[in-house]
């Protein structure tokens, strides 16, 4: 049963890989949070994030982090990349994707995401 659509009040693109020029998919329904105090708890030098995305459990999104054989470190890698609200939005990678109460009528998908910024440089 997907969330109901009050739950996910704005819309993303997903591209794929990070940087494509074309979407993956569009117009995905989701809710975007901001959560920059959680995203900073890593003192081991693991995952951070600034914000987090709920979308509904059947929506295809991919991380790119992955663990070397016989090792206990993640090893992180730019996954899919999200556009809110679409392709002139703002851009982030997806950090991790996280099922919530999978398997039961209420699973949905929790995406940690880091917010990219643009090359900034300064003239003077």
């Amino acid at each position: 049963m997907p969330l109901p659509a009050f739950a996910l009040p704005i819309t993303c693109s997903l591209y794929r890989p990070f940087g494509a020029t074309m979407p993956t998919a569009t117009g995905i329904r989701c809710r975007l949070v901001a959560d920059l105090r959680g995203g900073r708890t890593s003192a081991d030098g693991g995952l951070f994030w600034s914000h987090y995305l709920i979308v509904d459990e059947t929506v295809d999104v991919r991380d790119g982090c992955s663990r070397t054989p016989g090792a206990n470190i993640i090893t992180y890698a730019d996954g899919d990349e999200v556009r809110i609200p679409d392709a002139s939005g703002t851009r982030y990678v997806v950090v991790w994707v996280e099922w919530v109460s999978r398997g039961t009528p209420r699973a949905f998908k929790r995406v940690y995401l880091l917010r990219h910024a643009a090359a900034w440089t300064s003239e003077v």
